[in-house]
């Protein structure tokens, strides 16, 4: 049986341990190279540039890419080598303990030696000098065959012949003999077992849905990608079995698979030869896979085949490519029927498809659903983002960069961070889909979450030895961080051609629908590394370009005695997909320090215009682009092979983000949306941020771009474009933007409630129902703990007969965009029905309530709509309900509206201390008009009855 082994690295009289079986040596080599450079090293000897390099060189390799230096400069490396010869000594490469090889790898033992000999070879050409090579190359090449086959003795050392050569300085020998050394010991790890020549291995790969639409234009490709690229370990006996699975019988299935390989895989793609593809489609099996009894019966005779070839399993994988209804009953099944043994050593990936519920609730009852089958390993959440090499280059440049950039990556160097995802497609023919989500729940609460993770998140401590839970914890760490968002904090719009697309889809002409097809959302980290640095997320369909990036706009003091206009921002751009760059890219400003360029990276001569859509010069600033640009779904697939869990979403992240974005997701699927097209968002669409709030440009006076500092800094901010006392019916009116009549709006009641607490220690305000309040809402919570909130009561004007957890309550959309985020007494609060849970409205009783808790039943303050028809409150055109009653509080029939109402009258509306009507919207100029010459008519506009009206 073959040891186990044990390193034990020494610098200066510190040391780090590792231990593992053979084949888990590399790995224990590996943590045990990091370990030394992490806790003995001068940092300045180590760049992080390795690790991509190690990453690259995969497995066994890895630890010798860092050992070698790869990609160091000269001088570095001359100090390294230095070091290294001087004081890092080996030993006790093993002691006794057994255990199985076969057990532990994860490929063939013969292709390991293989590939390793050739790795071997490459590294030395690079860093020796030609006349050490042949000598080196000998001495390698007979310690190999020596102990190839062989068990070493426990404790035994591995002993290196002497090298001399009179053609070589020391300094170029000790760096090749180093390398020579690193990966020796590599490979006697791995020659410490016999080659069982016999022996075959396979993993069986599941794709349920595997004729569905993202099966045909991603998935299918993808594995056959992953099948190519893992032709060595193929030859060698290392077998990948595809299961096409479907509802569909075996007979119409089989057709269906082979004319979607067909048109998935051409002849000739990525210059291979069609032997490899035909090969790939004899490894292509459709099932069908409709009900449990199907799941019991194919993973049975995989288990028999796996048998009666005496082959070893080592893991499956179900990639579930079905919609989410399906997700517990398929898990269900699979865990039931397919999961191997807790004895086997075979492992179990399933992978699901977003959306991964709609709201924080669902996310953790689905969550919930798949840990009663699963363990957190086996789990495999996609975000097909985290494959793309656009946002893979966010991690990979703070970490290269570290030395770099690291001091510079915080609140007192950067000023902003945006965080961008445009599409020129709407959602035509998608509408059933997007209704249900909206743009927030389809790109912002995963990607772009996922993407302000590794831009904001923590490097890991040990940025040369961390794994994917380190990352995947480091980003829950970060999006817990973030701040709770109010309705202050996001702005949203709809194409104008929204609803016709909803009502094609639906083939419903009445449909309606205030689903946000845009969105610009402000956010904050709440730490002291980020705290005050704004966030804005900004994403949309039906806009000029499509194109995705993060920019990091530093602060910057520079001064042009020129007073030179367009001074080239400071700035680090990542363009992730598209724009006029085309390309993924990172593009630094040449004001800062210039990055390592990464080995799989190079330097990129853009065109001249070709920054025009980031609103640069590319001339300023270092641009880099990827040698090679894989499709996001090839890097999922193969990161699912390999367990690269980092490149998922954990569930701690996926219910973190749904805390995040649950409660503004509840007040944006209730406002109306802005109204834009294509061709005027770019103006209409443009929007402002300042002391922690958002909103939409005023187009009316914000008409270029060197307004914004009229518009963001002066004392007209967001206020009314005209204010005309006894302007309107002897009143005071407000007119501008809706926003800043709202804001108006907003400010007025704070300064009631101020003045009403400082005379009479309480403030009493009525609102009524419908859509016009919300914009109110929103601007009030955001007043915090400067409303007076505690010695607030809160009235409803008008209410439906319906429980208040209703939709249609108007109770229940003022708690959704106001209540949940104040700090008022539940006491203070008072629904207008008498029975919450029932619906039931008695007017007597919110008549004696308002009696017995308002002194002499006066209302300090009542905010008012008004319908397109003069309604006010539920006093409508007509009725003599509540028009002509000297009661307080009355019940409006069915008669008149949707379902039974209580209302406020005027008798108690006139007695308030002060009265507020908000019009927003094109559609009430119209009754503005009509009664704007100060006519008195209950019965045609009830509006016209509150006092002074």
């Amino acid at each position: 049986m073959p040891a186990a082994l044990t390193l034990s690295i020494t610098y200066e009289g510190k040391s780090a341990h590792a231990a593992g079986s053979p084949w888990e040596g590399i790995n224990a080599l590996d943590a045990a190279v990091q370990a030394y450079v992490n806790v003995s090293t001068p940092r300045q000897l180590f760049k992080p540039t390795w690790r991509v390099h190690g990453i690259k060189c995969e497995n066994c390799f890895l630890s010798a890419a860092r050992a070698t230096g790869c990609n160091m400069e000269m001088a570095d490396r001359d100090d390294y080598y230095a070091a290294i010869n001087n004081n890092l000594h080996l030993v006790d490469l093993y002691e006794k303990h057994a255990t199985s090889l076969a057990a532990s790898t994860e490929q063939s033992h013969r292709q390991t030696l293989i590939t390793a000999k050739s790795m071997a070879m490459t590294y030395i050409e690079v860093m020796c000098s030609p006349e050490l090579q042949a000598q080196i190359k000998e001495e390698f090449l007979r310690s190999i065959s020596e102990n190839k086959g062989e068990s070493l003795e426990p404790n035994s050392r591995v002993k290196l012949s002497h090298i001399t050569s009179d053609n070589s300085d020391k300094m170029a020998f000790s760096r090749c003999r180093f390398v020579y050394q690193m990966i020796l010991v590599l490979f006697l790890i791995c020659a410490c077992s016999p080659i069982d020549a016999a022996s075959a291995s396979r993993t069986n790969i599941i794709l349920v849905g595997a004729t569905g639409n993202l099966a045909q234009k991603y998935l299918w490709n993808s594995l056959f990608n992953l099948y190519t690229n893992n032709r060595n370990e193929i030859e060698n006996g290392h077998q990948l079995k595809f299961y096409g699975a479907g509802r569909n019988p075996v007979h119409e299935g089989e057709k269906l698979l082979h004319q979607i390989l067909g048109n998935a895989i051409k002849e000739g793609q990525s210059g291979l030869e069609d032997s490899t593809r035909q090969s790939f489609f004899s490894n292509c099996q459709y099932v069908q896979l409709k009900r449990q009894d199907d799941y019991a019966s194919l993973c049975n005779s995989i288990n028999q085949e796996m048998k009666q070839n005496s082959m070893t399993e080592n893991g499956r994988i179900f990639y579930l490519s079905v919609p989410p209804f399906a997700y517990s009953s398929i898990a269900s099944y699979i865990s039931h029927y397919c999961k191997p043994d807790k004895d086997s050593k075979t492992w179990i990936r399933v992978v699901f498809e977003k959306p991964f519920g709609r709201d924080l609730q669902t996310a953790k009852d689905l969550t919930d659903e798949l840990r009663r089958y699963f363990d957190e390993d086996q789990i495999y959440m996609v975000d097909h983002y985290l494959g793309k090499i656009g946002v893979d280059q966010i991690l990979q440049f703070r970490l290269e960069n570290a030395r770099l950039y690291e001091p510079l990556w915080n609140k007192d160097y950067i000023s902003r961070i945006e965080i961008i995802m445009k599409e020129q497609e709407n959602c035509a023919d998608r509408t059933e889909f997007y209704n249900s989500y909206g743009v927030i729940r389809d790109v912002m609460q995963n990607h772009l979450t996922e993407i302000l993770a590794l831009v904001c998140m923590e490097l890991p401590a040990y940025q040369t030895a961390f794994n994917a839970n380190d990352i995947r914890q480091l980003k829950a760490d970060l999006i817990g961080k973030l701040k709770k968002l109010q309705p202050t904090h996001a702005i949203v719009g709809q194409y104008k051609d929204y609803i016709s697309h909803l009502r094609q889809d639906f083939k419903d002409s009445t449909k309606e629908s205030n689903v946000s097809t845009f969105a610009a959302v402000l956010l904050h980290v709440d730490n002291p590394r980020w705290n005050n640095v704004p966030i804005v997320m900004v994403a949309g369909k039906e806009l000029t370009e499509r194109t995705a990036y993060v920019r990091i706009v530093f602060k910057d003091g520079l001064y042009c005695l020129t007073n030179q206009l367009n001074c080239p921002a400071t700035e680090i751009i990542f363009n992730i997909q598209g724009g006029s760059l085309a390309t993924p890219a990172e593009v630094t400003s040449k004001a800062l320090p210039q990055p390592i360029l990464r080995p799989d990276w190079q330097i990129a001569h853009p065109r001249v215009n070709s920054g025009h859509s980031l609103g640069i010069d590319v001339s300023d600033y270092y641009v880099r682009s990827p040698k090679m640009n894989p499709d996001a779904y090839s890097v999922v697939v193969d990161a699912v092979f390999r367990g690269k869990q980092d490149l998922f979403v954990s569930t701690e992240n996926l219910l973190l983000s749904w805390n995040l974005w649950t409660p503004l997701l509840h007040y944006a699927d209730k406002i109306a949306p802005k109204l834009y097209t294509k061709a005027d968002s770019n103006i209409n669409l443009r929007f402002l941020y300042h002391k922690g709030q958002i909103a939409f440009a005023d187009n009316s006076t914000y008409t270029n771009c060197f307004d914004r500092g009229k518009n963001l800094y002066s004392k007209q901010l967001n206020q009314p474009s005209s204010v005309k006392n006894q302007g309107f019916r002897n009143q005071t009116l407000f007119q501008g933007s809706s926003d800043a009549v709202v804001d108006a709006l907003k400010n007025d009641i704070l300064l009631s409630a101020m003045a009403a607490v400082h005379d009479r220690n309480i403030f009493h305000i009525a609102f009524s129902g419908g859509s016009t309040p919300l914009p109110l809402f929103q601007k009030l919570a955001s007043l915090g703990t400067a409303m007076p909130w505690s010695k607030c009561h809160i009235w409803m004007v008008d209410e439906r007969c319906v429980p208040v957890t209703d939709t249609r309550s108007n109770f229940r959309s003022l708690y959704d965009n106001l209540l949940r985020y104040i700090d008022i007494p539940y006491y203070n609060i008072h629904p207008a029905v008498a029975n919450q849970h029932a619906g039931f409205c008695d007017a007597d009783y919110y008549e004696r309530e308002i009696s017995s808790i308002a002194d002499g039943s006066v209302l300090d303050y009542i905010v008012l709509g008004v319908g397109s028809d003069g309604h006010v409150a539920s006093l409508f055109p007509g009725s003599q309900q509540g028009t002509k009653d000297t009661s307080y509080v009355a019940v409006v029939g069915k008669g008149y509206v949707d379902t039974d109402r209580i209302t406020i009258t005027f008798p108690l509306l006139n007695k308030a201390r002060a009265v507020s009507m908000l019009l927003l919207g094109e559609r009430k100029q119209a009754i503005v008009n009509d009664i704007s010459n100060g006519v008195v008519d209950i019965n045609r506009y009830p509006v016209t009855g509150i006092k002074g009206s």
